[in-house]
């Protein structure tokens, strides 16, 4: 199993040089990916996304020049409110900085108001998402792109560059979301799922579920990324998945490999800079080597 971190956006981790201080540490540690967030602009009162927070697309190029090794992605972008031309040509430029670690997660999204503000439409937002799929694909798989949709069209363009010149394929890309909808997105225009916040027998069902959607579009499935918010579920007995001890936190791991998880990103309510790293020090110092 690869483990990844969500880098907080927001309050005391906005600074660059505190960014760049965690990318570093959690690099070091030995983490496999590292997770940016996405959300523009917000309504006066909103109490779940914060005011003050940075740009995920800016943020990924901060960090891809901050590191060397770990592998960088979106967890998600909300594909529906920004042009797919311009989100391809971002992601694939960054990616050949970066030297082919991008991977591009995508959500349909769902603040109707932030919508609104994007000038985007938050009713259309699912087939919006499908299309622009179909665009960013286009543009990295042909050298030659052609596009006629309800929401974009060109003929006969050119985008370059597709990603670092090393990738044997295209820059891979998961499918946020638990819903129905979201499995069948990915199963047919993915290269893997992305859910959030599930139990190891949810996670199971839900991978279940996905296997189904990638043989239904004659598709192979792609890794499984589970971003865990600690809260977020809770197992029959009460306790929280992956709290109390090492030990237990390691029998959680064990049932997560078992239910088809191939990557946990750890998402974490941290107050500052020096909370977040204590947290995933201890987890990867005494957790994961239980179970490697």
């Amino acid at each position: 199993m690869r483990f990844g971190v969500a880098i907080p956006q927001a309050g005391p981790f906005v600074p660059a040089d505190v960014q760049q201080r965690i990318a570093r540490e959690v690099e070091d540690l030995g983490f496999d990916s590292l997770w940016v967030s996405d959300h523009v602009i917000v309504p006066v009162g909103e109490r779940y996304i914060p005011e003050v927070m940075l740009e995920p697309l800016a943020l990924l190029a901060w960090l891809a020049a901050s590191t060397t090794r770990i592998t960088l992605g979106t967890s998600v972008l909300v594909l529906p409110y920004r042009d797919p031309v311009f989100t391809a040509k971002f992601v694939a430029s960054t990616d050949l900085l970066a030297g082919g670690r991008l991977v591009l997660g995508v959500g349909a999204g769902w603040h109707e108001e932030e919508f609104r503000a994007m000038s985007a439409d938050h009713s259309a937002r699912g087939a919006v998402t499908d299309e622009y799929l179909r665009v960013i694909r286009n543009l990295w798989e042909e050298e030659t792109s052609s596009f006629s949709g309800r929401w974009k069209s060109y003929q006969d363009m050119r985008l370059f560059p597709k990603g670092h010149p090393s990738r044997t394929s295209t820059i891979p890309i998961t499918v946020g979301g638990n819903s129905r909808a979201s499995l069948r997105r990915a199963g047919e225009l993915g290269d893997g799922w992305h859910p959030i916040n599930l139990s190891p027998h949810e996670l199971a069902q839900g991978v279940a579920a996905y296997n189904a959607a990638c043989a239904r579009f004659s598709r192979p499935p792609g890794p499984v990324l589970l971003r865990h918010m600690p809260g977020g579920r809770t197992a029959p007995g009460g306790r929280t998945p992956l709290s109390g001890t090492v030990e237990e936190q390691a029998e959680d791991l064990r049932s997560y490999a078992d239910a088809g998880l191939d990557e946990l990103m750890l998402s974490l309510p941290a107050r500052t800079p020096d909370d977040l790293l204590r947290t995933v020090e201890t987890f990867m110092q005494e957790v994961v080597p239980l179970v490697r």
